[in-house]
């Protein structure tokens, strides 16, 4: 293994100076504020980006970054922009998933899976890069850095707590859902009067559900004294 890791190293060190070269400052901002890297210096990153593969593509509003079902060979890490990972329900309906930022990766899990193809569709939805990195290389990193290999762990166990939670939302009605929703966004914009990060029709193919059903839960929570709806911030009251 030593071995392998020395010729890995002098192998990829020809490609040092180009991969240092096309490191942009925002390249290194998403990267460092990836979970990968946490507990890393920015001068340490560089170093590693020195021994390893990348490429850096950029997206425009509306193309597609996966397509579910193709394989999965590249670690991916926004590090710009904004993109929204969906898949199509048993009814056809698009279902939003979630969203991914600058720092997120995308579907890590299944890269060193048995079964590698992506069970979701992932789209910018505005001017997005990505940066890529080979399978081989992201697992020379781990190999490398007992800090990687915990990080990655981390991101994979937190991927399966978030699908837990998701898995639960199939059981709950429209309101249920749409105060989880709230209550989880009161947490983490650490306010009452909350800036709703989607449309409605985003926030309705989030939930699975019609965008009529949804206005008609805000109307009601309204109504009933539990919220109160202004433009694209929703106050909590209770």
């Amino acid at each position: 293994m030593l071995m392998f890791r020395f010729i890995h190293s002098l192998f990829l060190s020809l490609r040092s100076n180009k991969n240092s070269d096309s490191m942009n400052i925002e390249t290194l901002d998403g990267l460092a504020a990836c979970p990968l890297f946490a507990g890393i210096s920015r001068e340490e990153i560089i170093e590693m980006m020195h021994t390893v593969r990348y490429r850096v593509q950029s997206y425009r509003k509306g193309e597609l970054i996966l397509l579910a079902g193709e394989q999965c060979m590249h670690a991916h890490i926004v590090v710009s922009g904004e993109v929204s990972a969906s898949l199509m329900g048993p009814s056809g309906r698009i279902i939003r998933i979630t969203m991914f930022h600058s720092g997120n990766m995308l579907a890590p899990a299944f890269l060193f899976a048995n079964d590698k193809r992506y069970p979701v569709t992932v789209e910018a939805v505005q001017e997005t890069q990505v940066f890529r990195l080979q399978s081989q290389d992201i697992e020379f990193l781990i190999e490398s850095d007992p800090r990687i290999a915990k990080n990655y762990i981390r991101i994979v166990s937190n991927i399966v707590s978030f699908l837990t939670k998701k898995v639960g939302m199939l059981s709950m009605n429209v309101r249920e859902k749409v105060a989880l929703f709230l209550k989880e966004e009161r947490k983490r914009q650490q306010t009452d009067r909350i800036l709703v990060p989607m449309s409605r029709q985003a926030l309705a193919d989030h939930f699975g559900i019609q965008k009529y059903s949804l206005l008609r839960c805000l109307k009601e929570m309204q109504e009933n004294g539990s919220i109160v709806v202004d433009g694209k911030y929703i106050k909590l009251l209770d």
